[in-house]
């Protein structure tokens, strides 16, 4: 498998948004957002465990969910190196349960993420909504992505 390169394209307090790629110029693998609902983390957020984990009993005190969009199923060998890339994050969280979602896309939309902050911006902003996350992305101005932060 060919190394594979994390590129932030956005940053701020609750969302960070990623484009990774096979090696330093090669294609686009997928997009990686992880998101922190700054909440508890609750059965509903695992759907897979209910009737195997005792809903009283389950749950830390906050979720974060992260959201992996390619324009191809990515083979299962390539899920478990994202995935691990997200626990680099994401496993030091104490008190913390996270999870990851898996999304394919129109190649033509996948595209435009790429040639086109404004619309890779737009596309997560609605993802992200959808997902119950209330985010402002389209209105983040060029000049904020000079900064490490966009807030």
């Amino acid at each position: 498998m060919e190394i594979i390169r994390i590129i932030r394209e956005l940053k701020l307090k609750d969302i960070e948004l990623y484009k990774l790629s096979e090696g330093f110029y090669g294609r686009i693998i997928c997009y990686m957002a992880i998101a922190d609902y700054r909440r508890a983390s609750t059965l509903n957020d695992f759907p897979s465990l209910k009737g195997i984990e005792d809903e009283k009993e389950f749950g830390k005190s906050n979720y974060i969910k992260v959201f992996f969009v390619s324009d191809e199923q990515l083979n299962e060998e390539l899920q478990d190196e994202v995935v691990s890339l997200a626990g680099g994050f994401l496993e030091n969280k104490d008190d913390c349960h996270w999870n990851c979602f898996f999304e394919t896309i129109d190649k033509g939309v996948f595209e435009t993420l790429a040639e086109s902050k404004e619309d890779m911006l737009g596309y997560f902003e609605k993802l992200l909504e959808n997902e119950g996350v209330e985010v402002s992305l389209s209105n983040i101005f060029s000049d904020k992505f000079k900064y490490l932060s966009q807030d």
